[in-house]
């Protein structure tokens, strides 16, 4: 049988297996339950776990190549940085300094800016400043556009770079510390190799213009942007 809207059970009394459920607002709501109901088929699970490990499967790789494309943008962000403290050193010591790639603390290969001037990294004092590139990333000599390597950024940017260290005179000024003095008028372009699995590889720059502008690259496949 089933119960009349606001029909209160007696105490003590039991609620019969067809009784249905009533709304909120009637006296007695018994519980809903679904009677008979079965649980997943262990050909189901299996289908639902083929599912699972395939989206995985194709995540992976688009999440280890997002994690170093930021890996790289902070290298060329951080070189970036190394030149503009470089030449702020320059400009407050009345002095002339470079920036120099190459290994520091622990053998790990990075840069700083060469307080001593003797090519060589120093814990100090005085403290040399100083980054730490990825393990995957390293600076390399500028590619050659055949092979799978990107052009050059010389046309991009306006300038041919010159090579080696570049140093800041105490006008903040890039220059060539080859020369004596230490030659203006020069512009510098450091390129980023990021060797990744599957022989994969991915390319970033940093440029800096004569007057001592500096600004990151990233290789978008077919040209270079920001």
């Amino acid at each position: 049988m089933e119960l009349k809207d606001k029909h209160v059970l007696p105490e003590g009394a039991t609620v019969p297996a067809a009784v249905s459920c009533r709304a909120p607002g009637d006296a007695y709501v018994c519980p809903c339950t679904r009677s008979g109901a079965a649980g997943f088929s262990a050909l189901e699970l299996m289908v639902v776990i083929a599912i699972i490990i395939v989206v995985v499967g194709i995540s992976i790789p688009t999440i280890y190549t997002v994690v170093a494309n930021i890996k790289l943008r902070g290298a060329a962000s951080d070189v970036a940085g190394l030149m503009q403290q470089a030449r702020i050193i320059a400009v407050q010591k009345n002095a002339t300094y470079s920036v120099v790639f190459g290994t520091i603390a622990g053998g790990a290969p990075g840069a700083f800016v060469d307080l001593n001037n003797n090519g060589t990294w120093n814990a100090g004092p005085p403290s040399e400043p100083t980054i730490q590139l990825p393990r995957t990333v390293s600076q390399v000599a500028a590619p050659s556009g055949s092979g799978g390597q990107p052009t050059t950024l010389d046309s991009t940017v306006g300038f041919t770079a010159n090579t080696g260290n570049i140093s800041y005179n105490a006008r903040g000024l890039p220059c060539d510390v080859t020369s004596t003095p230490c030659a203006t008028g020069v512009g510098y372009i450091y390129y980023l190799n990021d060797t990744r699995a599957f022989g994969q590889t991915q390319w970033a720059a940093v440029s800096i213009t004569a007057a001592g502008r500096v600004k990151t690259w990233y290789w978008y496949g077919s040209s270079w942007g920001n």
